[in-house]
């Protein structure tokens, strides 16, 4: 957990964050991303313009391994846009899976987590990372829109899970779920947020996002 007031993602731990379309999830993302130590792939299947702002970022059109190398040797954060015929469950989550197989001390941020399954299933790049990733310092940010359709797996390996402004009730009932904290079932304003440290039960509610 972070020392000062503030959440942050170290090596090896991994957090969700969840919100609808204009809650402020990708600037909230974006800023828990600075404040995390390391480098980081930032999976990027909408072409989100918000990742543009991180320091010390470049973008790289499809996924190309030879580029992502390249910038993972030369910048903080590498935005990775897949092409349409590469936005695909599969094809993203064997990225994932080639990511964890190659590197250490490495970060990946997922914008759309979703994306990473099909039927609601994790894949197994996936299911890698986040079981075996922590020996390797492999830290993990996964965003969603729609957290009743993710698996419970994501929330199992989660040491932090946050909350959002989510419209849709059977979704806001899932964080309650996953945590079993009631606050997650309110209405939330957009860029308030819930951040839930799972192994100490603790729960605190921050607004508005930082920039």
């Amino acid at each position: 957990m972070a020392t000062d007031n503030f959440p942050r993602i170290n090596p090896g731990e991994r957090a969700i964050i969840s919100g609808r379309t204009g809650s402020g999830k990708s600037t909230l993302g974006c800023w828990i991303l600075e404040r995390s130590p390391g480098h980081w792939i930032v999976l990027n299947p909408k072409h989100t313009k918000a990742y543009d702002g991180l320091n010390d970022s470049h973008t790289i059109k499809g996924i190309d391994l030879g580029k992502i190398d390249r910038s993972l040797r030369e910048h903080r954060f590498t935005i990775v846009n897949p092409t349409g015929d590469q936005a695909t469950p599969e094809v993203l989550d064997e990225f994932v899976g080639y990511i964890h197989d190659t590197y250490k001390n490495i970060g990946v941020c997922a914008d759309e987590l979703y994306t990473l399954h099909n039927n609601g299933r994790a894949g197994k790049g996936l299911l890698g990372l986040l079981t075996r990733g922590r020996e390797l310092k492999q830290a993990f940010l996964g965003m969603t829109q729609r957290p009743a359709g993710l698996s419970q797996f994501n929330f199992s390996e989660s040491q932090y899970i946050c909350g959002m402004s989510l419209t849709l009730e059977d979704d806001r009932k899932r964080l309650y779920q996953m945590t079993g904290r009631r606050e997650f079932l309110e209405k939330m304003e957009p860029h308030e947020w819930l951040w839930y440290y799972v192994s100490q039960d603790h729960l605190r509610k921050f607004g508005p996002v930082p920039t």
